[in-house]
């Protein structure tokens, strides 16, 4: 908590890892902090056996309380999901804590400025990826430089899109933001993220597609892009009535960076990143990006990982390339390695 404390000082944020698993020194244990609320997560099978978690969540609320933490939430992640049938435990549905006093079902945090919504006892996720925080704040800044350069409004694609916390941070830049996800209701929790922050979400896209589904027609229709995120997940399983393929970052990644490069504008700008442990090892995210290129980008310089995410090697990978200009469908000779900061 000590380390946090130059962040919460700040006012950066009141959403922020403050306990990191093996890297404090208890493998399979983290705690976040979301304003007036703290999750705990234990992951079966690398958290140590016996671990008295109701004990846990109060040794947690009795650090957290002087900041200004009310109940510590559970959420255990099962070793094997696989056999749980998609079913979730009770305990991350429950609105009572594992510590502390019920909190609202809603909660609003902040972010460099921005308003978010997170639901602590919804599932398994809260609805913000905090490892992700100066990531968007890097997509704000770019495209706050594209409307002082244009003087208009750039578009910007966000796939896999979720809460589409990255879509909020293009629109409060000035950017027009088009957000692609299977789920409407998650959808729908990003609209009112809109909301929250006084962005009106008319102008703005919300497209409840498959991204894959999405990328094909935006190419039909001769929609182009000046910043695409690519966020996706480790796996998804598909849909054979719908058509949906099963997904795998590893084997699919470079084809989801080809057919994104096919809607950029020339010399867009794609980020992309993954939490896929074999991708997050040294070269093998830029490998993927070149394979889907055909070509070496123009890489672009990213902040560093968030402060309270420092220590967690290799649990994320991010990088920003400007599109080569050359045609990539054609195959042509790419740009020369370089980076842009």
């Amino acid at each position: 908590m000590e380390k946090r404390r130059g962040m919460i000082r700040s006012g950066e944020t009141d959403a922020f890892r403050v306990f990191s698993g093996a890297a404090d020194g208890l493998d399979g244990v983290f705690i976040d902090v979301y304003g007036e609320g703290a999750v705990l997560m234990v992951h079966e099978g690398i958290a140590p056996r016996g671990l008295d978690v109701r004990s846990a969540a109060g040794a947690a609320l009795r650090v957290l309380g002087p900041a200004g933490v009310r109940a510590v939430y559970l959420k255990p992640f099962a070793k094997d999901r696989s056999g749980l049938g998609g079913a979730l435990p009770a305990v991350v549905m429950d609105p009572t804590p594992a510590a502390g006093a019920a909190l609202p079902e809603e909660l609003r945090v902040h972010e460099h400025g921005a308003t978010l919504e997170v639901r602590l006892y919804d599932g398994l996720s809260t609805g913000l990826f905090l490892d992700q925080r100066e990531n968007r704040r890097f997509v704000r800044d770019w495209c706050a430089g594209l409307v002082r350069e244009r003087s208009v409004a750039p578009s910007v694609l966000n796939t896999f899109a979720y809460t589409c916390a990255f879509s909020v941070a293009a629109a409060r830049a000035g950017a027009l933001a088009t957000s692609v996800d299977v789920s409407g209701r998650y959808l729908g929790w990003g609209k009112r993220n809109f909301g929250h922050n006084a962005i009106d979400a008319g102008p703005h896209r919300f497209a409840k597609m498959d991204t894959f589904e999405f990328l094909q027609y935006a190419r039909r229709k001769g929609l182009r892009y000046d910043v695409i995120v690519l966020d996706p997940p480790s796996f998804a399983s598909g849909s054979k009535r719908k058509g949906q393929r099963p997904w795998s970052s590893v084997a699919d990644y470079p084809r989801l960076v080809r057919e994104a490069a096919g809607v950029a504008c020339p010399g867009a700008l794609i980020l992309a990143s993954t939490n896929t442990r074999e991708l997050c090892l040294p070269g093998r995210l830029e490998r993927a990006i070149i394979d889907g290129l055909g070509v070496e980008p123009v890489w672009v310089g990213l902040p560093g990982p968030p402060a309270d995410f420092a220590a967690e090697r290799g649990r994320m990978a991010a990088r920003a390339f400007e599109v080569p200009r050359e045609s990539v469908a054609r195959g042509l000779p790419g740009a020369t390695s370089r980076v842009r900061r």
